[in-house]
């Protein structure tokens, strides 16, 4: 018997296309990241973006085996320096793809969280979070800025993705 997947290429895949969409906006509607946004207790819409990408760094570093950055130095200021935390995250996640395999997606490691504490986790569900964790806060950021008379015009469901046409 098959088992049906989806490649973890595949959520990357999608993950950085819509990256790139949300950027593109950002630098078209720069006013919007200053919006009140409660979600995650980020105060911004700038913090909830940083939260999403220091996410795909921190846990990327993980990953890695590599130290991880504390998230109070992750820069906040510009789309930019943003922007850049993402690349940072993605080039790790494709270094790790690139070297994993069975064993290594399987081991199960331990981290240190923010919010939640110290969790155990196998680096395959570790990957899968980050790419789940960043879908779930772009699209609650979608709901609060439609809801503030900011528009956005794509489709964001994975089915539309770039990445599986």
């Amino acid at each position: 018997m098959t088992t049906a997947t989806i490649a973890l290429e595949e959520l990357l895949a999608d993950n950085e296309a819509s990256t790139r969409k949300w950027q593109a906006w950002f630098a078209d509607n720069p006013a919007a990241l200053d919006l009140p946004c409660a979600i995650y207790n980020s105060g911004t819409v700038r913090g909830l973006v940083k939260h999403i990408f220091a996410v795909e760094l921190r846990h990327s570093q993980r990953l890695n085996g590599e130290d991880v950055t504390a998230y109070e130095a992750i820069p906040v200021g510009s789309l930019d320096d943003l922007v850049a935390v993402h690349a940072q995250a993605t080039q790790n996640l494709r270094r790790f793809l690139a070297s994993a395999n069975d064993a290594a997606l399987q081991e199960v490691i331990a981290l240190q969280t923010v919010s939640a504490g110290t969790l155990h986790a196998s680096r395959r569900k570790l990957f899968a979070h980050i790419l789940l964790h960043s879908m779930r806060h772009w699209a609650q950021l979608s709901s609060l800025l439609r809801e503030a008379g900011y528009k956005t015009d794509w489709p964001k469901d994975f089915l539309f993705s770039d990445a599986i046409k």
